[in-house]
């Protein structure tokens, strides 16, 4: 079967070769530059999906085949790898590595623990709430590498110090591991920095439709929504999965002892803390000073650039390095990056071509007459189809077409598009599905047939509340 995909996938620039040289003798009704537009589309894809190059690398494509063969200018194609976008992404990166490496993260889940572990239930909810909240900020990869060392630790602790049978314990485990992978899921939906979705849809509004959304406003919206699915997560787990265990003061104090390891806070993380908060508030506040202060607008982008370059800096202190430094600049995902600005070329170039426009016409046509029906059924599409293949690679695709559609039906493509990019972090029942379910999985404590009896339950009802209250609160702001 791996041989059969790289064979494709090493015929497929050749056939496109072949087809450039005698399109002129094949009966196709697109002209040229279009047929050629919608073959490299459809080549990205095929990689991606099957993993033939890095996502990054397959994204640099456009670069290549658009200038060569004259669908796009190489000033056209690059401006798309350098999208503002792409900055607020890159800045939330760079805070993210200063909260793992100064170890700010584990204090923050610690912390947490000993506020709540004070029953089975408690220290459930402790990961729950530890998770979503630094998924929020760090990607949700990092979020369930940096959660399971310490469930695993919990976990361990209470095996050996509980006298609870094995069912009961082996129950709790299922129940810690599967929470920590989704709510690293969940977490990543309530900023627009949360996850990659989310920014390559605030990337396509700003880039085809002039349009932004405002930090606070996002917040205002989803997180009510994933706390929400949250608690129904937990809920759902608990009853799926049924635990009694008695937590003594012994765990009480291996928590209070984990947190002593890590000593008061040092200068780093006192600095990485302060950025943190201050970056926050601004990324919220920001309306208010732009009111004020009409010569210095601040948006996003800026803020979060700023952010990282003061972790690249401070402390000034000659005895002390700064919080990041050059090595850290390997660990940015830049894979992501090239993805997203790859995307965006690939999407100006099938707008230019106007196959956007032909295949949102042929949407049209199945004669769906409520906006609402539709954006219900694509938004259940996009989440069954990010069980099967990259949530990112599937909102670069499609998301174009679905905001599109919103012109023909007469609404806003934030409300058409949104709930559809949401829908893609909702990917719960199979170990593939997201980095996370695969982590998780990795661990050996969650079977498949658990993940996916939860995780089918867990993606109609994240669905149902995303198409009911998130419609609502969605309807409220952008209508």
């Amino acid at each position: 079967m791996i041989k059969i995909i790289r064979t494709i996938s090493l015929l497929i620039p050749l056939t496109f070769l072949i087809l450039y040289y005698f399109f002129s003798y094949l009966n196709i009704t697109l002209d040229k530059k279009s047929f050629l537009t919608l073959y490299v589309g459809l080549w990205m894809i095929y990689w991606w999906v099957t993993g033939f190059l890095p996502l990054g690398i397959t994204a640099l494509l456009p670069l290549i085949i658009f200038p060569t063969f004259k669908i796009m200018t190489i000033q056209e194609v690059s401006s798309k790898y350098l999208n503002p976008v792409i900055f607020l992404f890159l800045g939330g990166f760079m805070l993210a590595r200063a909260l793992e490496k100064t170890e700010l993260n584990k204090r923050i889940s610690l912390k947490i623990l000993s506020l709540t572990g004070h029953s089975d239930k408690g220290i459930v909810i402790g990961f729950i709430i530890a998770t979503g909240f630094l998924s929020m900020w760090i990607s949700n990869t990092a979020t369930a590498v940096m959660m399971l060392p310490v469930a695993m630790s919990v976990m361990k602790f209470l095996k050996e110090h509980s006298h609870s049978t094995q069912e009961h314990f082996k129950s709790m485990s299922t129940v810690v591991y599967l929470s920590i992978a989704y709510s690293a899921n969940i977490g990543g939906v309530m900023t627009p920095i949360g996850t990659p979705p989310n920014v390559v849809f605030v990337g396509y509004l700003n880039d085809l439709f002039h349009q932004q959304i405002d930090f606070w406003k996002w917040i205002v919206i989803f997180a009510p929504l994933g706390i929400l699915i949250l608690m129904s997560q937990f809920y759902l787990l608990k009853w799926l999965f049924p635990f009694n265990i008695q937590i003594s003061n012994e765990f009480k104090a291996f928590v209070k002892t984990q947190l002593d390891r890590l000593g008061p806070l040092n200068t780093h993380q006192k600095i990485t803390l302060f950025i943190f908060i201050l970056t926050c508030l601004l990324w919220i506040t920001k309306d208010i000073w732009n009111y004020f202060i009409k010569d210095l607008p601040l948006n996003d982008s800026s803020i979060a650039i700023t952010a990282g370059f003061l972790l690249f800096m401070l402390p000034f202190n000659k005895k002390l390095s700064p919080v990041l430094e050059k090595t850290d600049i390997d660990t940015l995902p830049w894979n992501i990056v090239l993805l997203f600005g790859g995307g965006m070329a690939l999407a100006e170039a099938l707008e230019k071509a106007g196959l956007i426009e032909f295949a949102t016409q042929s949407i049209v046509g199945l004669g769906i007459t409520s906006p609402y029906v539709l954006i219900f059924l694509l938004t259940a599409m996009a989440l069954l189809l990010t069980e099967l293949m990259s949530n990112v690679a599937l909102c670069v695709v499609a998301l174009p077409v679905i905001m599109r559609l919103g012109e023909t039906y007469g609404v806003s493509p934030i409300l058409i598009g949104l709930p559809a990019a949401i829908a893609t972090s909702f990917a719960f029942t199979m170990p593939i599905s997201t980095p996370p379910n695969a982590i998780v999985f990795g661990t050996n404590e969650v079977q498949v047939k658990d993940m996916m009896k939860a995780g089918l339950i867990l993606n109609i009802v994240s669905l149902l509340l995303l198409m009911t209250l998130g419609w609502a609160l969605i309807n409220l702001f952008f209508k």
